[in-house]
């Protein structure tokens, strides 16, 4: 039993430390407008890993992007290795984080998600 805490322990301090490793990710003015613009067009709290992946990739997308505006040859990230879907996972937990936070002081500051009245 001893040992199936410590495996539970070791799994969720690895998540930890991935959602540490994608916040600092996010942390930047890039990831902060994105986590934003994902925020204000999140309707609810149940579109939250659907909008943080969204995010996750979008900030991919402007990595790939962004050097290619500067003149740089366009670079493809390395799908198929195991250190880009681990980032990958980084940023989607650090965006969920982040979301969430900006999605509770939007709900916070408009008295609520969209709330449907229902005449009776």
């Amino acid at each position: 039993m001893e040992s199936l805490f410590d495996s539970i322990g070791a799994i969720l301090s690895g998540l930890f430390g991935l959602a540490q490793g994608g916040f600092d990710g996010v942390n930047q003015v890039t990831g902060l407008l994105i986590a934003v613009i994902a925020a204000l067009l999140m309707t609810g709290w149940r579109r939250l890993w659907a909008t943080a992946l969204g995010a996750a990739l979008v900030h991919v997308v402007i990595g790939v992007i962004r050097p290619v505006l500067d003149g740089a040859p366009l670079v493809l990230p390395p799908l198929l290795t195991l250190g880009f879907w681990m980032a990958l996972l980084a940023l989607f937990l650090g965006y969920a984080i982040v979301i969430a936070v900006f999605f509770l002081i939007k709900t916070l500051v408009t008295g609520g998600a969209h709330r449907t009245r229902h005449a009776h």
